[in-house]
């Protein structure tokens, strides 16, 4: 007889095992924690498809896209709100008065600037402040939550003012430095092997196709100098590649348990930099009239079709990746999710991954249950 302790993850590795066998992702890490215990921690599959296989294990570095954005970029906004810096309410004007936007910090936080989501602003071949203020907003700021990896960019630039540091080192000295964290980082550093970097996509053609779709963009996509080849130790992302490696929307690059220390920060039981109040805006919504409910960096998983699915406490935090990673956060007993995946290795599909996030989310939480 099957110990019930055990069956919720010999499910899991069932599950995985059909889903790479589809060609849905070459392999996976998980972990999962409730405080500072780890319930689970195991990798499944490969890490590596093409040139040769490589199989993934719990140590494997993966891109993790997205997850930039509340980890690093939030993270570090808040710690120069604490240091009486700036605030929420301070206008983007005060930093770059040539913009012609009305919105604060706390919008750019909680994606309700009224920002575009996307832009592949390396095609424009300007310095980003320049090709982003040639953007239209879609909103009016405060009024409609649009996800934007521009919102972000723009935070980044807002930092580096701030620290009169470049991003990656803002993010080292802040952050990754003081937490011990030796296989995260922003680029790639000498400490860190190549060879454990889970790679991603073969060249850029997913970003290219998609920037050939605005028809402003198609002679120029033409004419660029896109990236050949596999892609490894670099962010997949083309923003955050073309404008210097990491430019506040994407870049992170970390394994499991090093995004289990960095989860510890945002609960207040745990928590080493950040002040208690600060990390409550984490968890607060700030977006209740919208359908995509914000905290600051994350979204809750109350928001409609949240790839936390319905088997997590609708108070839970977390955040996405392109690349096929999150990172999901339970108050209640601190609870941490963590998956990574590189689904777009050797190429983008058109696979919905949420539909992964939320399956096996449903037997991580009979795991921390069990």
């Amino acid at each position: 007889m099957i110990d019930r302790h055990i069956q919720p993850e010999l499910k899991i590795e069932k599950l995985i095992h059909e889903w790479s066998g589809k060609g849905i992702f070459p392999g996976i890490s998980i972990l999962v924690a409730r405080k500072d215990r780890i319930l689970l921690q195991n990798a499944y599959g490969f890490k590596s498809l093409v040139p040769q296989r490589e199989p993934a294990g719990p140590d494997t570095v993966y891109d993790l896209a997205s997850l930039t954005k509340p980890l690093i970029t939030a993270f570090l906004v808040l710690y120069f709100v604490e240091c009486e810096k700036i605030s929420l309410e301070t206008a983007i004007k005060d930093f770059f008065p040539s913009l012609p936007f009305d919105f604060t910090i706390g919008h750019l936080l909680t994606h309700t600037s009224g920002l575009p989501a996307w832009d592949p602003l390396y095609l424009q071949r300007r310095p980003y402040i320049e090709a982003i203020a040639s953007l239209q907003c879609l909103a009016k700021p405060g009024t409609r939550a649009e996800y934007s990896c521009l919102g972000y960019i723009l935070l980044s630039y807002v930092l580096e003012k701030i620290g009169s540091r470049s991003f990656v080192q803002l993010a080292e000295d802040i952050i990754i430095t003081p937490l011990k964290l030796s296989h995260t980082f922003l680029k790639v550093h000498g400490d860190v092997d190549p060879a454990n970097i889970a790679p991603t996509e073969n060249g850029n053609g997913f970003e290219r196709r998609k920037a050939e779709e605005i028809p402003h963009y198609r002679e120029p996509s033409r004419t660029f100098d896109w990236r050949n080849g596999i892609i490894r130790g670099e962010t997949h992302d083309g923003n955050s590649f073309y404008g210097g490696g990491s430019v506040g929307n994407a870049g992170l690059f970390s394994n499991t348990m090093e995004l289990f220390k960095l989860s510890l920060e945002f609960f207040p039981s745990t928590s080493t930099i950040l002040k208690p109040d600060t990390i409550s805006l984490f968890w607060e919504n700030q977006t209740p009239f919208k359908k995509s409910h914000r905290t600051v960096g994350f979204k809750l998983n109350s928001s409609f079709q949240s790839s936390g699915g319905y088997w997590l406490s609708r108070k839970a935090i977390g955040h996405n990746g392109f690349t096929g990673t999150s990172l999901w956060m339970e108050p209640e007993e601190e609870t941490k999710y963590i998956i990574l995946s590189n689904r777009v290795h050797p190429a983008v599909s058109n696979y919905n991954f949420n539909k992964v996030r939320r399956r096996l989310h449903r037997h991580l939480k009979r795991l921390t249950t069990a």
